[in-house]
């Protein structure tokens, strides 16, 4: 979804009659606002974030939503969307989203991912030590070589 479109639904679900007033609201121009949402602008992330407090906006997904407006076509495929994660008692539903996936497959090998998609199922401390061996075995490769 679009930064505009983002901030134009969530005045609209506070409520506000107009821009204007919603501007007042925020803390920020009329004009500012009448261009980022009627003309796409996309404000400082600093502005994003004084907008999604006041708004009750996500401020991760807004900022990330605004960084993939601005940037260049041939790589915007290197960026997840943003989305409602899925969450079941706290704890996510799927270990990582096809999306994810199809993100970490332009970067990583598919045993990588692999390994990712285990190492978010341990546990914390599970998690210590794991990190701890591959440190070590780093380490030591390294002094090896």
């Amino acid at each position: 979804m679009k930064v505009s479109d983002m901030i134009r639904q969530a005045v609209e679900a506070k409520g506000y009659k107009n821009l204007k007033d919603a501007s007042k609201a925020l803390g920020i121009s009329p004009e500012l606002l009448r261009i980022a949402v009627n003309k796409g602008h996309v404000p400082k992330d600093k502005t994003l974030v004084l907008i999604a407090n006041k708004l009750g906006l996500n401020k991760s997904e807004l900022i990330l939503a605004a960084h993939q407006e601005k940037v260049p076509t041939e790589v915007k495929g290197y960026f997840l969307s943003p989305m409602k994660s899925k969450y079941k008692e706290g704890k996510r539903v799927f270990p990582l989203s096809q999306e994810q996936c199809e993100y970490l497959a332009k970067i990583m090998t598919p045993q990588e991912i692999q390994m990712l998609r285990k190492f978010r199922q341990v546990t914390p401390d599970g998690k210590t030590q794991v990190t701890g061996y591959v440190d070590y075995m780093y380490a030591t490769k390294k002094k090896g070589e």
